[in-house]
């Protein structure tokens, strides 16, 4: 459990503060809710290496998302504001959609200074 526990953190960051469900978590990483419960509470298998990368890239996203914003009222408000990289969707509909990665490089390219 402990080799998995920074991605976990991050599952339960977005559900505490971004309010996240876990279906939608689940549906981010391709996998059952009732899968992401069972890594939650470290009961049964842990999960594949396929969804260890896709809860690690959830993390990636938590990590750039507190380095990009001052606070957690600026960082909300992105996640749900249209965005034109993103096609005037949201950050939260990209990541729904599964395109955590895509996300995290707008927010790497901020970070950088690019200007989107």
């Amino acid at each position: 459990m402990a080799m998995i526990l920074r991605e976990l953190e991050a599952v339960e960051h977005l559900h505490d503060r971004f309010g996240f469900t876990y279906a939608d978590i689940a549906a981010a990483v391709n996998t059952r809710e009732s899968s992401l419960h069972r890594w939650r509470s470290d009961d049964g298998a842990p999960p594949t290496p396929v969804y260890l990368a896709r809860l690690a890239a959830l993390e990636a996203f938590v990590a750039e998302l507190n380095r990009t914003f001052r606070t957690q009222k600026e960082a909300s408000k992105w996640v749900d504001e249209s965005v034109p990289a993103f096609g005037n969707r949201s950050a939260r509909e990209m990541i729904l959609a599964g395109h955590v990665d895509r996300v995290t490089g707008v927010l790497y390219a901020i970070n950088a200074g690019v200007s989107l």
